[in-house]
């Protein structure tokens, strides 16, 4: 029997006290057969809303990882530009 997984968008997570919107996500499957998910994803960091953007995974840990590296990448921005250069890239 197989066991199907129903998720209801939009979802909120906290990825390194960061909160994610996971609004959107689709499958693309490949010609080689192999099936990528496209997740349409917002980020809120310290009261800023980010732009929508997706982010292309193969599995729910992929996605993790990657909305970890884009944590990750604001949490540089603020440190090396400061917080108003983060509203003027991301928002």
């Amino acid at each position: 029997m197989e066991r199907t997984s129903i998720q209801l968008a939009p979802l909120r997570l906290s990825v390194d006290d960061v909160e994610v919107e996971l609004l959107e996500a689709s499958t693309q499957p490949l010609v080689s057969g192999e099936v990528w998910y496209v997740a349409s994803v917002r980020l809120t960091y310290k009261g800023l809303r980010s732009r929508v953007f997706p982010v292309f995974a193969r599995s729910l840990e992929e996605l993790m990882n990657k909305l970890k590296v884009e944590v990750t990448k604001v949490k540089a921005l603020e440190y090396s530009l400061g917080l108003e250069e983060v509203r003027r890239i991301i928002c």
